[in-house]
């Protein structure tokens, strides 16, 4: 698929909101975006969202990297197909950072969603369930319990976010926030329970999300994950198409 800016964009800001219900703080430092976080974790940590030109990237890198050491985190950028000057990646390679992976970004084709596997049901949570939605979504990992725990009570009040969780047989067994905003239909915390894997929880957390955000009017239905990430066979599966990708440069 051809990179679409205006789709780009659209998308951007979904992500954005997201990230900003508490998962990290946004910094506009006039010409890109520092976002920092709790979060131990370099894309939660970084700037982006360049739009400058030749003559202000040095300085901007030299701002949004003073402001991430002042939070005792190492330099990070994450780049897209969006972002200007051209010269952004010789500019960061000679201050010795790193390509360290970076994300590939999907949107639906809007094939319809085929039918749910008998056995797994799937539920918008209520505030009592946000602990268990936490459990399954944090995968063990102490940082993302808190943050999911924090972030998921404080949007569930905010319109247009629903958590689901799926039951396999009864147990809870799977997690997806679907974000609604502006025609765009984010997903997001797609997890499953160890003990359930394999057994097309993920797929029906899709499916669902992608059903009900078509019902509430999103023409674009999207998602990202991790360039390595082997769940980009199971979105493929579901009708979903890599539209760009962007890079982590880390440093030290």
């Amino acid at each position: 698929m051809a990179f679409d800016p205006a789709l780009a964009l659209r998308i951007t800001r979904n992500e954005r909101l997201r990230t900003a219900q508490g998962w990290g703080d946004f910094h506009d430092i006039g010409g890109a975006l520092v976002v920092t976080s709790d979060a131990p974790i370099h894309g939660l940590n970084c700037i982006g969202d360049f739009n400058a030109d030749e003559h202000r990237a040095e300085y901007l890198l030299d701002v949004g990297f003073a402001l991430l050491r002042a939070f005792d985190r190492a330099p990070a950028a994450e780049l897209s197909p969006l972002d200007r000057p051209s010269s952004l990646r010789e500019r960061l390679i000679r201050r010795h950072l790193r390509h360290s992976g970076g994300r590939v970004v999907m949107v639906h084709d809007g094939t319809p969603p085929a039918a749910q596997r008998e056995g797994i049901d799937i539920w918008p949570i209520s505030p009592d369930d946000a602990r268990t939605f936490a459990e399954i979504h944090s995968g063990g990992e102490r940082w993302v319990r808190q943050l999911s725990l924090k972030t998921t009570l404080s949007a569930m009040l905010d319109e247009g976010n629903t958590f689901y969780l799926a039951y396999l047989d009864g147990m809870p067994a799977g997690t997806l926030h679907l974000l609604c905003d502006e025609g765009v239909a984010g997903i997001y915390a797609v997890a499953t329970a160890k003990q359930h894997r394999r057994k097309g929880v993920a797929t029906a957390l899709i499916r669902r999300a992608v059903a009900d955000g078509r019902a509430a009017g999103c023409d674009v239905i999207m998602l990202s994950t991790d360039t390595s990430n082997e769940s980009q066979r199971i979105y493929n599966a579901n009708g979903f198409k890599a539209t760009y990708e962007t890079e982590m440069w880390v440093g030290s």
